[in-house]
């Protein structure tokens, strides 16, 4: 999901002209908006935007240290231990062995 870096958007609405999805991009006191709910995630904001304010996640500061954005490690994976329902040898693990 894209994100605003409000310092560097300047309101010049090429973002919102730009979105396919009617509401997606919107203004809000000067600096584009963007709706999780509706973004698609086209990228189509990022080529019109002469600041390059509009950010992908993996660079948005809120989102630090959840693993978001890093190659390899989606969101959640890696957090915590335990031996979940894995591939491993033992009672309980693996594929149809043991209970859940």
């Amino acid at each position: 999901m894209p994100w605003v870096r409000e310092d560097k958007c300047v309101g010049c609405g090429n973002c919102v002209k730009a979105c396919p999805i009617p509401g997606a991009i919107t203004m809000n006191g000067g600096k584009a908006r963007i709706s999780n709910a509706l973004c698609t995630r086209c990228g189509k904001c990022f080529d019109v935007c002469p600041t390059h304010a509009i950010r992908p996640n993996s660079e948005n500061p809120a989102l630090r240290g959840m693993n978001v954005g890093r190659p390899g490690r989606g969101m959640g994976r890696g957090l915590g231990r335990g031996m979940g329902r894995g591939m491993g040898q033992g009672f309980g693990r693996g594929m149809g062995r043991g209970r859940w």
